[in-house]
């Protein structure tokens, strides 16, 4: 009877450790904080003219099969920003141009990249130019953001 005893309690004791060392260990998912609180406090988006040969050559946001075309080239795009989208986890921020952003194309900004943008919720209302290699993520088209250069505010 006893050496029936002796397995089961050894498994018993080994869960019991596995289980106070899982206590220590840190959520593996820890929320990064929001764009907007790392934000850089000195760079500023640049600015472009509307009759400018770099606008007037881009893409319209909505131009999705044109986009298709591009994915692996750089180019670029232009658009109103309707939403500034982060998701819970904070781990990216994603500019959108139609209020269904499937219709849109998407610049996405990644967490290790935030700190060298300007707060990227000002853009909201935006007409912005959006310049950068155009990549398929998931069949959809986006330009990925890794410098502040990337995004002009387009004036008259």
């Amino acid at each position: 009877m006893l050496k029936l005893r002796l397995p089961v309690l050894a498994a018993l004791c080994a869960c019991a450790v596995s289980f106070v060392f899982a206590q220590d260990e840190k959520p593996k998912s820890d929320p990064a904080k929001p764009q907007a609180s790392v934000a850089s406090k000195t760079a500023k988006f640049d600015t472009v003219k509307r009759g400018d040969g770099s606008v007037k050559t881009a893409l319209k946001a909505t131009d999705l099969a044109g986009a298709k075309k591009l994915v692996g080239k750089d180019g670029a795009f232009e658009g109103v920003v309707v939403k500034v989208f982060s998701p819970r986890s904070n781990g990216l921020v994603i500019l959108n141009f139609d209020k269904n952003y499937r219709n849109a194309l998407t610049a996405v900004l990644r967490v290790k990249n935030y700190a060298s943008f300007p707060d990227m919720q000002t853009l909201k209302g935006k007409h912005v130019l959006i310049t950068g290699t155009f990549v398929d993520y998931k069949g959809s088209t986006e330009i990925q953001l890794t410098k502040s250069e990337q995004v002009k505010l387009i004036i008259e």
